[in-house]
């Protein structure tokens, strides 16, 4: 009993040590993106779409809500002012990936299952290059879904918020437009860099195996 303790205790603050180095590394990202006329091109959210993905909603949520407001305090925006709307958006960031998984997961694993049977496979480098499209593919699913979410459809309307103090349809539709070749950047580039983070991460080595076995797909 008391080492069942002691490793849930042990599990719970590498967690939180998790959570505090993936918004520390959302900051620092978050301060070297490029600003441009009409686009911020950027890689802040992935530490914590790796966090949710890694460590649950919960603290993927965490994740995000330390990010924004420490990375307010740290290196405040143009527009000076906190704007809990935004906030909420980077926390979704953490949110929705571990909730998505399971949705996209599933039908990948059996149509992946079905084509390459992986089980078969005994060498463990071949099975893991055969179960690396289902991981990637899932991934791309996963990561496109939450950024277009987030950054697609959500900030146009927070920023809509916090610039015209309003939201219609023709203002969002107008700030959506203009953010195209931002979003279609990021929902290319925002998967495959999440997923060479989520491989490393899960082969790391740590007290008790790996910082965690895959969750990107039973084909590893």
């Amino acid at each position: 009993m008391h080492t069942s303790i002691h490793h849930s205790a042990g599990e719970q603050l590498r967690n939180l040590v998790l959570v505090g180095l993936f918004a520390a590394l959302g900051i620092v990202f978050q301060a070297f993106s490029i600003s441009m006329p009409l686009m911020r091109i950027g890689i802040g959210p992935i530490p914590t779409i790796v966090s949710g993905m890694l460590l649950g909603p919960v603290l993927g949520g965490i994740t995000g809500l330390l990010k924004d407001v420490v990375g307010f305090i740290v290196a405040p925006p143009a527009s000076g002012s906190f704007f809990p709307p935004i906030t909420i958006i980077q926390m979704l960031y953490g949110i929705l990936p571990p909730l998505l998984l399971p949705i996209f997961r599933t039908p990948v694993d059996w149509i992946w299952g079905r084509l390459v049977p992986t089980d078969s496979i005994q060498h463990r480098g071949r099975r893991w290059l055969a179960g690396l499209p289902a991981r990637l593919v899932t991934c791309c699913l996963v990561v496109a879904a939450t950024q277009f979410i987030t950054g697609g459809l959500l900030m146009p309307a927070a920023l809509n918020l916090l610039l015209d103090g309003q939201i219609t349809s023709s203002l969002w539709l107008a700030r959506f437009t203009t953010r195209i070749p931002q979003q279609a950047a990021f929902l290319v580039g925002y998967p495959l860099i999440t997923y060479v983070i989520i491989e490393a991460l899960e082969r790391v080595p740590a007290r008790g195996g790996v910082v965690r076995e895959t969750v990107l797909s039973r084909h590893s």
